[in-house]
């Protein structure tokens, strides 16, 4: 896990590594800095040296403009990263609510089946119970009981299938939560629905739930009145029957809930990974206050140093080594200030490089069922078919496999002929190849 882990975050700061390898700067913020460090520098040959004192602050100033401004940008993109994954990381918990709600609702089912299972039990063992208790003479008595067991069966299938059709729709809102929030616009369209679109389909979804209560309810008694046979076998296949249709409730349940797990997985994967790269950006950002303020103390201390007299001194002793000095001390600061602002511009870049990962993280929430072949989502049979091929293949398969090699190996070693039988037959290996004529 700990390997994984890491894997993931050198995988993260890749980005960062390769932004900072590409030249960030524009031509034309590369050509401002330029000219502003090379105006601060020949600022004492213009006028007599006299116009130094301004356009050498100016030009510092200048350079932290450039610095600030890519600040800003960099800024400006880590909120709209952070903002993404904070919708991502809502998303996320709207749908871990909605499975929670899925989950409540079948935890009733596994009831549901222990009753029916135990109804038709019981149902096994009317007979000779009222057999026990001599009450057989009482024809009332005797049907109530006899009917007691598959009334319990029955109802328990019942809401078996009421809490199925529960669990599937909190599931279904589970795995579409997102879909459409963070969907590309040329797939949204596809899904969209109308308000009376809405309001049928929701019409239609109570339809469905009590059709599928009657169909649960019905099949039983029908089937158990068609069967031959005294009212205490149709009562036994009543009640197993019912119990029979609570365990595949369960199973219709489970298979819903398999794919609904897996959905909110893969969202809060995905949110948890755009939350990675707008850290990851946050990260990238934290210089960038510092480097500004770096470029604005250069600013400051250009204006302070070309007030200093030891300036007027130089440009009195009017001498090339004085001039050159002078040049020195005034572009010195502006220098320090554009290599801020280029540092700052690198920062900037990581910081939109990480938000544009950001927002790639989030669309992949929206589980895009038409741009792929196969459903995204977990296939429970198929998930099952495969662990069960992977168990033959590595539980029996392979033991097997080797087990029968070292047999073979045995074998081959006991009956191996003696050196001597080999070098009569002509096969001993160490007897020399005959010459080719």
């Amino acid at each position: 896990m700990s390997c994984f882990f890491a894997t993931f975050i050198n995988i993260v700061q890749l980005l960062d590594t390769l932004a900072g390898q590409r030249p960030q700067l524009s031509a034309l913020e590369f050509t401002l800095l330029s000219l502003a460090v090379l105006s601060a520098a020949t600022s004492p040959l213009l006028l007599g040296g006299h116009i130094a004192e301004f356009l050498a602050p100016s030009a510092a100033a200048f350079t932290a403009a450039i610095g600030i401004g890519a600040e800003y940008t960099g800024k400006v993109a880590v909120s709209d990263g952070k903002e993404i994954a904070a919708a991502t990381m809502q998303c996320s918990a709207e749908a871990e609510g909605f499975l929670a709600n899925a989950e409540r609702a079948k935890a009733i089912t596994p009831l549901c089946v222990g009753i029916g299972a135990t109804a038709a039990s019981f149902a096994l063992l009317v007979p000779v119970l009222l057999d026990s208790l001599g009450v057989a003479s009482n024809l009332q008595l005797v049907t109530e009981i006899y009917l007691c067991c598959p009334l319990i069966s029955v109802l328990a299938s019942a809401v078996a299938s009421l809490a199925l059709q529960e669990t599937r729709s909190f599931a279904q809102r589970a795995v579409s939560v997102g879909n459409r929030r963070f969907a590309r616009s040329g797939l949204v369209g596809r899904t969209w629905l109308s308000a009376t679109e809405q309001i049928e389909g929701k019409s239609k979804g109570v339809v469905v739930k009590w059709q599928t209560f009657i169909w649960a309810v019905l099949p039983a008694p029908l089937l158990g009145a068609m069967v031959p046979g005294a009212l205490p076998t149709k009562t036994i296949v009543v009640a197993a029957l019912a119990a029979a249709e609570s365990a595949f409730f369960l199973a219709q349940a489970e298979n819903v809930l398999a794919r609904a797990t897996d959905a909110v997985a893969l969202k809060a994967r995905s949110a948890a990974v755009c939350d990675t790269y707008a850290n990851q950006g946050a990260r990238s950002a934290a210089i960038l206050p510092f480097t500004s303020a770096l470029s604005s103390l250069c600013a400051a201390a250009t204006a302070a140093v070309v007030e200093l007299p030891i300036l007027e001194t130089l440009q009195d002793m009017n001498t090339v080594p004085s001039l050159l000095l002078q040049m020195v001390v005034v572009s010195t600061f502006p220098a320090l200030s554009a290599l801020f602002a280029a540092a700052a511009s690198v920062s900037k870049a990581r910081c939109e490089v990480d938000a544009e990962a950001a927002t790639q993280a989030a669309s992949t929430i929206a589980l895009q069922y038409e741009d792929q072949d196969e459903d995204p989502l977990l296939q429970p049979f198929k998930g099952v078919r495969e662990l069960i091929r992977l168990t033959i293949s590595n539980s029996i398969k392979e033991p097997m496999r080797r087990f029968f090699r070292t047999q073979w190996r045995i074998l081959r070693r006991l009956f191996r002929p003696s050196g001597a039988v080999r070098r009569r037959n002509g096969e001993d290996t160490g007897a020399m190849p005959n010459p080719v004529s």
